[in-house]
């Protein structure tokens, strides 16, 4: 009986980890391409505006380091605003000036290039936007 009851409640806890791991986790809807700026010749800085609200949230945008046309994994940052300007001060440096809000932003981004990782540091230089 004991044993059931330990069984029961294991099997109860896997599932509810389960729903609130694939329910509550927050929804990406990337719509539209807002920026591709080439770093190298493989590795590229692409921004995409996520519309998971529609009209009842406003967009946030999210933007990734790429290389050689990989699959996008996680951003570097992710702001209110599509607005940036992103400048590659060499290849493995990038500069970002934007004004705005900034929600989530990453300094250092480990990208695949030909065979081995390879840092790209990230600077950013962010003002807030005037009302």
């Amino acid at each position: 009986m004991k044993k059931l009851k330990a069984i029961s409640l294991i099997v109860l806890g896997g599932l509810v980890t389960y729903f609130a791991i694939n329910h509550f986790t927050p929804q990406v809807t990337l719509d539209k391409k807002v920026l591709d700026v080439p770093v190298s010749e493989s590795v590229s800085v692409v921004g995409y505006r996520n519309n998971v609200g529609g009209a009842t949230i406003p967009f946030r945008y999210h933007f990734y380091v790429r290389a050689n046309e990989s699959p996008l994994t996680t951003p570097f940052l992710i702001s209110g605003t599509p607005d940036v300007d992103i400048t590659a001060r060499d290849s493995h440096s990038l500069m970002i000036k934007m004004a705005g809000e900034i929600y989530q932003f990453t300094n250092v981004v480990w990208v695949k290039d030909k065979q081995a990782l390879e840092p790209i540091h990230i600077q950013i230089d962010a003002q807030s936007k005037a009302e």
